[in-house]
């Protein structure tokens, strides 16, 4: 075997490992807070390009809670029944930042959706934080900002944490 059938051998297997990380389709799972007092948890559809830049379709659903004013506390009737949103929506998520095993990107989208009373619009803007594991999955965190139009909160802003399972083959 020679040198040059070598080089272009490796050039080759290389090639295909950067294609497949480039171009990598997950499914992401994320939970977390937000001020004010509310939980967030999001299903989204992801789809990589060139330089780690991606498509994100996105699934979120909200709850904010209060005090119970009739226990003082937090229970299940005061969280679940104050202010509930889901929305279904896009976010495009440019890499800002790359390293050995991790990358950042700014995410930038929109949603629409309901507070079960009336449509809700919104705005999303953070950043998100990638670190790679074997087989393609990743584990992420996410700093992030809704302004919501039409709901009770303009602003939310809290962090989620959450992991993405690949559905693209790996050669």
């Amino acid at each position: 075997m020679s040198i040059k059938t070598m080089i272009m051998a490796l050039t080759m297997t290389f090639m295909s490992m950067v294609g497949y990380a480039q171009n990598a389709k997950s499914v992401n799972l994320s939970f977390g807070v937000m001020y004010p007092q509310t939980v967030d948890a999001t299903l989204a559809y992801e789809v990589g390009t060139k330089h780690h830049n991606a498509w994100e379709f996105f699934g979120n659903v909200a709850s904010k809670w209060k005090d119970c004013p009739s226990c003082g506390h937090i229970c299940s009737e005061s969280f679940w029944k104050d202010n509930r949103t889901w929305g279904l929506g896009v976010a495009y998520k440019p890499c800002v930042v790359r390293t050995r095993n991790s990358y950042g990107s700014v995410r930038i989208g929109g949603l629409l959706g309901s507070d079960t009373h009336e449509v809700i619009g919104g705005i999303h803007a953070g950043y998100e934080h990638n670190y790679s594991l074997k087989g393609g999955w990743r584990v992420f965190w996410q700093v992030k900002c809704d302004c919501l139009i039409n709901n009770e909160d303009l602003f939310r802003t809290g962090v989620t944490i959450g992991v993405k399972i690949p559905t693209s083959s790996t050669r």
